[in-house]
């Protein structure tokens, strides 16, 4: 077991079906410790940032879409809370909890299979939730999302 940060983004279709204190709250039970916390209305240039290696991955329209979603574009603006968690093997708890990426592949005793849905309109995987995937992914995304004196650990 390793104790480790990482950060989790409760993304715009959480906030507008008013979700953030359920997995907030889902995340609480798992024993983890919240260290940093904000309302991030995330622009263009964070969003690119954050997703920065999608394109080379998954294509072009993969990442219009990510961005369009991360920043709310897709939910009225809505905006994200940031979170950053630690404790032990924090990255693989909050990835069992949130289940698949894709919502239809998610479990349904997690988060994104609970509340999860592919939109038919916008086609776009309101997962609700971001969770880093591995810990050099944690480090660099929690170095992009905070700074170091906003961490209380």
């Amino acid at each position: 077991m390793t104790t480790e940060k990482t950060l989790v983004l409760i993304k715009p279709d959480a906030m507008l079906k008013g979700l953030a204190g359920t997995i907030i709250s889902e995340i609480h039970k798992i024993k983890l410790k919240l260290i940093g916390l904000k309302l991030v209305n995330v622009q263009k240039e964070l969003a690119e940032q954050h997703y920065y290696d999608v394109e080379k991955r998954h294509g072009k329209d993969v990442l219009t879409k990510l961005i369009q979603h991360i920043t709310g574009e897709l939910h009225g603006n809505e905006n994200v809370i940031a979170l950053v968690y630690q404790g032990e093997d924090a990255i693989k708890k909050i990835r069992k909890l949130a289940g698949a990426t894709h919502p239809e592949e998610a479990g349904p005793d997690t988060l994104r299979g609970k509340y999860g849905r592919v939109h038919s309109k916008t086609d776009c995987f309101e997962n609700l939730l971001h969770a880093s995937s591995d810990s050099k992914e944690a480090k660099r995304e929690i170095k992009l999302w905070f700074n170091e004196d906003e961490l209380i650990e």
